[in-house]
């Protein structure tokens, strides 16, 4: 469980029994001396926080006043002209 943790510093060798797991979600940061099946700090480095993905979101923007802002379906747009816009800066 400490492989995807991120709480979890380990530290392998080049032989099968050199490895140290440290543990630094509580104070002070602990060894690890075996293999942990749950754990009440875990935390998956795989998955993102609540901050983390509001930094990646997208911002989306109506492009004139009678259009919502949002995404559009596929049959939505078989109406229209068919151009997307994807607008990545406010700058531009």
């Amino acid at each position: 469980m400490c492989e995807t943790c991120t709480n979890a510093h380990i530290a392998r060798g080049y032989r099968a029994n050199e490895e140290v797991t440290l543990c630094a979600a509580n104070y002070p940061v602990h060894r690890v001396a075996f293999p942990v099946r749950a754990c009440t700090s875990y935390l998956d480095k795989n998955r993102q926080d609540l901050c983390q993905m509001e930094k990646m979101a997208w911002i989306l923007a109506p492009r004139g006043p009678k259009r919502r802002a949002g995404f559009v379906h596929a049959t939505d747009l078989m109406n229209e002209d068919g151009e997307i816009e994807l607008k990545l800066d406010e700058s531009e």
